[in-house]
């Protein structure tokens, strides 16, 4: 009975009649919203009746148009706090030019030989999409080959011309928990210098985020430009890749591995070996000199138009040169 009589006086609203004796009914702009599973007066269910046909799309802030809330004798009805959802913006196409078809420098990564025949390990997100991949070692750069890839794993194994007299063993044991680790690799690329960083800390948990357990987690620091870089013990022995940190306000310190078991497996399948890892400790000294020598740098070159293409997806991992953002 109270929604029919509901109902009828949605007419009277709608017409700009009164209701009842001196209620005076005015309309006013406001945000849409359902009433229709609350319990309100007859006068309120009219209203949630014709809010709920109100039209989407936007008129001035935050009202959408052709939606509307009444008044009585003055007094604005109480809206409940409801959330809205947004209508979906359209994604815009970049905008084309001349150079889109222009190879350029698209952004870097880091990575590290494996074997004397110039074999290198890094990120898959690293090569991703590259027309050419290039890898610089002892201050020149050559292009190399991606022979094998795992998507899943982030994974790339890359082949250069190189002889690298210099290489990494791999660890056959994976990270326990506090163990200390180096994260080597060239942060942020060239924009600081063209040499070597590394950052020490511990393993802080054995599983990546999702409980991922082919990855583990560091507080070592990992930034852009750090993806595919050697993580090692004291040992010099390869205890993971450097592949992702964690990116939120408040959060510190959250960044992660890619576990030797998983290079290993990954490896082993593409007919790829590496050296038995060493038994003893290095002194930090000869630790400097492996890393220094065995860790490359790596630049991915890319059309001008798909760098924009690849910039406007929102689960872009690659770290892009600052001039193309």
């Amino acid at each position: 009975m109270k929604k029919l009589l509901g109902i009828a006086v949605l007419g009277l609203l709608l017409s700009g009649n009164t209701y009842a004796d001196n209620v005076v009914v005015s309309k006013h702009k406001l945000s849409p919203i359902l009433y229709e599973s609350m319990e309100y007066s007859d006068v309120d269910l009219a209203i949630g009746i014709a809010i709920a046909k109100c039209k989407t799309g936007t008129a001035g802030k935050n009202y959408p148009e052709g939606c509307y809330v009444y008044s009585i004798n003055g007094v604005k009805q109480k809206e409940p706090d409801i959330q809205i959802t947004e209508k979906p913006k359209k994604k815009t196409k970049p905008k084309s030019t001349p150079d889109d078809d222009k190879i350029v420098p698209a952004g870097s990564g880091s990575g590290f030989f494996v074997s004397r025949d110039g074999h290198a390990i890094t990120n898959y997100h690293v090569i991703e999409g590259c027309d050419i991949n290039k890898l610089t070692f002892k201050g020149s750069q050559s292009e190399v080959k991606v022979l094998a890839v795992d998507k899943v794993n982030d994974i790339a194994i890359l082949k250069s011309n190189e002889k690298p007299n210099v290489i990494f063993p791999v660890s056959n044991e994976d990270v326990s928990l506090l163990e200390d680790v180096i994260v080597a690799g060239f942060p942020l690329g060239k924009q600081i210098s063209s040499a070597i960083k590394t950052h020490k800390g511990v393993v802080t948990a054995l599983a990546g985020a999702g409980d991922n357990y082919s990855f583990f987690q560091t507080d070592a620091a990992i930034n852009q430009g750090n993806s595919g870089g050697p993580i090692i013990n004291q040992k010099g022995n390869v205890v993971g890749i450097a592949v992702a940190t964690w990116v939120e306000e408040g959060v510190q310190g959250v960044h992660f591995g890619i576990k030797s078991s998983t290079l290993k497996t990954f490896a082993s399948a593409n007919d790829l070996r590496f050296l038995p890892p060493n038994r003893r400790e290095m002194s930090n000294k000869d630790l400097g000199k492996l890393i220094t020598k065995g860790t490359v740098y790596i630049e991915c070159h890319m059309t001008v138009a798909k760098i924009k293409k690849m910039i406007a997806q929102a689960e872009n991992r690659k770290a892009f040169f600052k001039e193309h953002k």
